[in-house]
């Protein structure tokens, strides 16, 4: 479908690319300011666990995670990219898309609690992590309601209700599960709050969709088919991805324990927050990024200008995590039980860019529906995880007290055949030298931003952090990872242009 190839499509005129790039930005902006608060949120609720759970508590906390996690692929069923997609492109029968994707969600939560269970009891877990699994599960009911509503309203730009259901549920999450660590409450109620800011979630989510009048209607037979069979391929991609740290956990309890468990979780949950902008930015230019998709020309633009903004927060990412991974690890839990979580971090910080890289290479695949061949890419990236793990846990953790790190070692070095093998099966010229040497300027500026305070780590942080933004700054300006107009751009949002009626 690469008319414009062939000439039949102009290039667009600068109002258009104009116009674009605002609504790119207005979707970050929306998506950002929800998720700013909710990392805010995330973090607090982070630190109460944190202070509230021993590291091997943590760590029984996040194996539970980690199966339900895994099983819940299921119950999305691929609508987190085919219905964002399908209603970006627009489509006259929604309604019966948003009824079919809630039948096929409500059928699967049902088969995905059981398996997650299945899976612990055949782990040979304890009864109180089974017990915990099952409950992880129930929690997650509220927002898979919500979940088809929420795909409508991205793929029509209304990045801000999203962020507003988001945020309120983190907010109430957090609110009742201080009150029940208050009140004596350990891991059950922790995972019951979760259900608690998931039905706050959902009720936004409820309201904002009456509001806006958005139509459901009875599942169709044909459009429960076009979900399964279009699904299909992108669970299956899913499904290898959740793998991933769901096979990491259960290697990693096996063969150092749930503390280290625990050191691992939490290094998780700082990255989770560290590279959350990255999600940010693939969220927000998605639903463009698939109407590009049609023209050539038009999709490299995009490709380019959604790296561009990517690899400027994977450079400070990077640079900030490493430097500043002890600092980050005390503020949140506390001095003397996760030490060794900072250096799990800052090995982490290594293959950020190239991580971000992959997370840009994914949304393009999803963008021109190429889910098999990420299937396959995912499969073979994963079992070289698998083999590598079985294979050097145990000796990082005899060797060097925390296995932990060899996960994150291996999980980096296996982004590089994934990353070549989706430049080879994206459409040839989607990815131009633009794109592929901001990868080289991020790293490029994030180096020349840690080595040098690295060596002035005595400072302290009043004079670390002004240090670290104006050398960051110099230096992504010196190797051109940002533009003259990348500054004016961000002037002008500073302005409030962006939300301005009309744009």
């Amino acid at each position: 479908m690469w008319l414009s190839q062939a000439g039949v499509l102009p290039h667009p005129e600068p109002s258009v690319r104009s116009n674009t790039t605002w609504l790119l930005v207005r979707n970050v902006f929306h998506l950002g300011t929800g998720q700013v608060v909710s990392t805010v949120l995330g973090i607090l609720l982070t630190a109460v666990l944190g202070r509230a759970l021993e590291p091997a508590q943590f760590g029984i906390l996040y194996i539970v995670s980690a199966i339900s996690a895994f099983a819940f692929v299921i119950v999305d069923w691929g609508q987190g990219t085919y219905l964002v997609r399908e209603m970006a492109r627009g489509r006259i029968d929604e309604p019966e898309l948003i009824g079919s994707a809630l039948l096929i969600r409500l059928a699967t939560v049902v088969f995905s609690s059981a398996l997650a269970v299945a899976i612990a009891l055949t782990l040979r877990y304890s009864g109180q992590i089974v017990m915990l699994t099952l409950l992880a599960m129930m929690a997650v009911v509220p927002p898979t309601l919500i979940a088809p509503f929420v795909y409508f309203l991205r793929g029509k730009d209304r990045m801000d209700i999203d962020a507003l259901a988001n945020t309120v549920g983190k907010a109430m999450t957090l609110a009742a599960t201080v009150i029940a660590l208050h009140f004596g409450g350990g891991l059950t109620e922790v995972i019951l709050m979760q259900g608690v800011g998931g039905v706050a979630a959902l009720l936004v989510g409820a309201v904002a969709a009456l509001r806006l009048d958005i139509a459901v209607k009875a599942p169709v037979t044909e459009t429960l088919r076009e979900l399964i069979r279009h699904g299909a391929p992108i669970v299956a991609f899913s499904l290898v991805i959740a793998s991933q740290p769901f096979v990491e956990t259960i290697l990693l309890s096996a063969f150092a324990g749930p503390a280290v468990v625990g050191w691992y979780g939490a290094s998780r949950t700082i990255l989770g927050i560290v590279t959350s902008p990255a999600m940010i930015a693939i969220a927000a230019t998605f639903p463009e990024l698939s109407r590009a998709s049609l023209s050539l020309p038009n999709f490299r633009r995009m490709i380019d200008a959604t790296g561009r903004i990517l690899f400027i927060v994977a450079a400070f990412a990077s640079s900030g995590l490493y430097l500043f991974a002890d600092h980050m690890v005390a503020i949140i839990y506390g001095h003397g039980r996760f030490e060794q979580t900072a250096s799990i971090l800052r090995v982490s910080a290594i293959f950020i860019p190239l991580l971000f890289f992959v997370f840009l290479l994914a949304s393009a695949m999803s963008a021109v529906g190429r889910n098999k061949a990420m299937a396959v890419i995912s499969i073979f990236r994963v079992a070289i995880c698998v083999v590598l793990s079985w294979l050097l846990i145990d000796y990082w953790q005899q060797r060097f007290g925390n296995g932990a790190i060899a996960l994150v070692i291996i999980a980096g070095v296996a982004e590089i055949p994934a990353t070549i093998a989706c430049l080879a099966w994206l459409p040839r010229g989607a990815v131009g030298s633009t794109t592929t040497l901001n990868v080289v300027r991020a790293y490029i500026a994030s180096l020349c931003t840690i080595v040098p305070l690295s060596m002035l780590q005595p400072l302290g942080l009043l004079y670390l952090i002004p240090l670290f933004s104006l050398l960051f700054a110099i230096t992504a300006m010196v190797t051109r990872l940002v533009l003259p107009s990348d500054l004016r751009l961000a002037m002008e949002v500073a302005r409030s242009r962006v939300l301005a009626p009309g744009r």
